[in-house]
């Protein structure tokens, strides 16, 4: 797979930008620790230079993040100039102050979607959120968004106490109007790190993974995407993909090769999930674009070498020895480092714990004495 990307070329199609790390939240599974404003952040001009380095570079859509985006008094025009250059543009925001009149702002800038992060149903999402009211407030901003004809989506990031709740989920988001809605796995960083008891254990993937395949196959509106922590191969493989992708499996993490993360001090990383400064890491970091053009740190020889360079005996444990592990290279690499710290073995891999569990990958089957065949763990 990495001879493909190799010859695609490597070309940020999409970016996360981190407009500022200032958030009116202080959310339990904040993997950046957002809340104050970084020391030093992009000052205007070198925004709007950013905008037009992407989309020279190829960037063909990208997502305004933060903390919270819609603090950041530029975000409107940035997401005009990407706009004018052709990206499309999206915005994640927690929606705590979000109203008509901010709609209509993102509705007349041309953004492609504003997205709500939903954590669960109302007493978990609060639990989450820590500020009694906010799943209203949502419920409340779904509406205006429908009156105004404003596509709106959601992400909820799968912990413990919201695994039980995504069938209720779905149906609520159905009944909504959500567009889409995106579902990926919590790791143990930033403000996590303090509740590791919400982090969903590796074994359970054995049955969840199945789960959302099969929400994901039912469910028409709204349409549910995964992140890229979420599989990978066995029998649910082919309902998780998008069959419309360049390959319809789980074919490697894409930071540095086609993804891009910016965080608002300038720095750039291959993935904005990847940790730096606020969690003690730098490693990750490839350059800073306040003194450094994005061409010049995209293109630099060695950039990214965890994913360009990439050898199978970089991976560890369980993960080198793996029959899928050149296409694989270790799964999600946040998620990896985020369990490992650098092992690259990653655990969240729904073939592992099958095979550990005794259940054939392939069928879902643990003792298959219909069939006759011996369990995954003898054949």
């Amino acid at each position: 797979m990495k001879a493909l990307l190799d010859r695609l070329g490597y070309v940020p199609v999409k970016a996360v930008w981190e407009l500022t790390l200032k958030c009116n939240l202080n959310c339990r599974h904040c993997g950046s620790r957002a809340g104050k404003a970084r020391d030093v952040e992009m000052p205007t001009s070198r925004g709007i230079k950013l905008c037009n380095e992407l989309a020279d570079l190829g960037c063909k859509r990208i997502t305004l993040g933060g903390g919270e985006p819609t603090l950041h008094p530029d975000w409107p025009l940035y997401a005009a100039t990407l706009i004018a250059r052709g990206l499309k543009v999206n915005m994640t925001t927690n929606g705590l102050h979000f109203d008509r009149e901010l709609a209509m702002k993102i509705k007349t800038i041309g953004l492609e979607s504003i997205c709500f992060s939903v954590d669960g149903l109302e007493e978990t999402h609060e639990y989450i959120r820590r500020v009694p009211g906010h799943f209203k407030k949502l419920l409340e901003n779904f509406q205006i968004c429908r009156e105004i004809k404003l596509p709106f989506v959601v992400i909820t990031t799968l912990n413990q106490r919201n695994v039980s709740e995504l069938d209720e989920l779905q149906k609520l988001f159905e009944s909504e109007g959500v567009a889409s809605w995106q579902l990926q796995l919590g790791n143990p960083t930033g403000n996590m790190c303090e509740h590791t008891e919400l982090v969903i254990p590796p074994e359970d993937l054995v049955t969840l993974v199945p789960r959302i395949a099969e929400l994901r196959e039912k469910s028409v509106h709204p349409k549910i995407y995964i992140g890229d922590n979420i599989g990978y191969y066995g029998a649910p493989e082919s309902k998780l993909r998008e069959q419309k992708s360049l390959v319809p499996f789980w074919s490697g993490c894409k930071a540095g090769c086609r993804v891009i993360g910016i965080e608002s001090n300038g720095n750039i990383k291959g993935c904005l999930s990847l940790p730096s400064a606020m969690n003690g890491e730098d490693r990750f970091i490839e350059g800073n674009i306040m003194n450094t053009p994005l061409a010049e740190i995209w293109n630099k020889p060695g950039a990214f070498a965890y994913n360009r360079d990439f050898k199978v005996s970089d991976l560890g444990g369980e993960c080198r020895t793996c029959d899928y592990a050149e296409i694989c290279r270790g799964g999600c690499f946040w998620t990896a480092f985020a369990h490992t710290h650098g092992e690259r073995d990653n655990p969240y891999c729904y073939q592992r714990q099958c095979l550990k569990q005794g259940i054939d990958p392939s069928t879902g089957c643990a003792t298959c004495t219909l069939c006759g065949a011996a369990p995954a763990s003898e054949a």
